[in-house]
């Protein structure tokens, strides 16, 4: 299969998985929906290893379980490369200022948008990626 292709179809059945489903930490969250979307791309993830959680400081005493203080130090601590924004492709992750500590997470949907959840939805939007902070490249 064609790189950009097998980025299209787990973008596709990222967006497929998470369509509908409200925001709730531990089931419907930006961790899982990245975690959701490596392991489409062909990655292992090491996050479904930190254990339940239900809060925002669920889910920040289940990131230093694995080392880590943000969600951007995790993707980095999992080893894929740091891009700029502007060379982010249709399958990989960007993070973006957040009113989470932790921070945030999005899918990279193509056409300069994202798949995210944002404060203003219950649910994941497709959003203009104007402010990405960071970049990773999702082989």
């Amino acid at each position: 299969m064609k790189p950009l292709v097998r980025r299209q179809k787990a973008v596709q059945a990222t967006m497929e998985r998470f369509r509908g489903k409200a925001f709730a930490f531990g089931s419907v969250d930006c961790a899982k929906l990245a975690a959701f979307h490596l392991k489409q791309m062909g990655h292992k993830v090491r996050l479904s290893k930190a254990g339940q959680y239900k809060t925002l400081k669920g889910a920040q005493a289940a990131l230093r379980r694995l080392g880590y203080e943000t969600l951007p130090d995790a993707m980095d601590g999992h080893g894929f490369e740091r891009i700029a924004p502007a060379a982010a492709l249709m399958g990989d992750i960007v993070t973006f200022e957040s009113g989470h500590s932790i921070g945030a997470l999005g899918i990279v949907a193509g056409n300069s948008n994202m798949l995210c959840f944002h404060e203003l939805h219950d649910q994941p939007v497709i959003m203009t990626m104007g402010q990405i902070d960071a970049a990773w490249r999702i082989p």
